[in-house]
């Protein structure tokens, strides 16, 4: 049987492992060509740094002619790190910011010709509840990136649906991938003190990989169709509404 992405092609940034790699593989087994945009050495074909402009247009370039015209875009390359206010430097903040939402719009920028020409296309965008809820030792431009995300989602959705775009987001709650490394396990308990939801047949109130790539598939899908502008929480009931 085919699956549901099947003769899609897809980039997916941040793709080589943690959430993108979860996202890759959902996208892989339901038939969709999926470039791993990453700077990781796993992806060599798609080394790419969305931080720079230049190289994401050309990385785009290089999809369309090896995979075909792209159909569908997961903003997810990100970075975070642990860190009160007192202690931002300039560096780390323009560091996050240019990668967590200038990147994304590089990105969207760079895909969209394809699905204009099209007339469809699915933008999803990687945020995080961080975006909604104040939390302790969540550095400020990561919050700031984040919510930045959900603005670009906002009126992205509404000034691309007449071309036939659905535009979204995805809020996880604490999934511990590898960007978590340098968070100490009190802060890791602190995020999820107050998720609610106890999922069947888990240990604790963490999620998985596998529930944001669940989320990103039907954002990606055609069961989302009629679905624009919305802000999915994947956090356990952290966070509602």
């Amino acid at each position: 049987m085919a699956g549901v992405l099947e003769g899609r092609v897809a980039v997916v940034t941040g793709g080589a492992r943690g959430l993108g790699r979860a996202i890759v593989e959902r996208f892989t087994a339901e038939g969709a060509r999926v470039a791993a945009w990453d700077l990781s050495a796993e992806v060599e074909e798609d080394r790419v740094d969305v931080s720079d402009p230049v190289a994401v247009e050309k990385a785009a370039a290089g999809v369309r002619e090896r995979l075909g015209p792209v159909d569908i875009l997961v903003n997810n390359a990100g970075v975070a790190e642990p860190c009160p206010p007192w202690e931002v430097t300039d560096e780390s903040w323009s560091r996050i910011m240019r990668i967590n939402v200038d990147g994304a719009f590089w990105c969207i920028r760079a895909c969209l010709p394809d699905m204009r020409a099209a007339g469809r296309g699915k933008i999803v965008n990687v945020a995080s509840i961080a975006a909604l809820n104040g939390r302790p030792s969540t550095h400020p431009a990561y919050a700031a990136s984040k919510a930045g995300l959900l603005g670009l989602t906002a009126t992205l959705s509404f000034t691309l649906g007449a071309d036939g775009i659905c535009v979204n987001a995805i809020c996880p709650g604490l999934i511990p991938t590898e960007i978590h490394e340098s968070f100490t396990a009190e802060q890791l308990a602190v995020f999820t003190a107050d998720v609610p939801l106890r999922p069947h047949g888990r240990a604790g109130a963490r999620g998985v990989p596998a529930d944001v790539a669940g989320a990103a598939l039907y954002l990606a899908g055609p069961d989302s169709d009629y679905v624009s502008g919305v802000f999915l929480n994947v956090n356990g009931g952290a966070r509602t509404g």
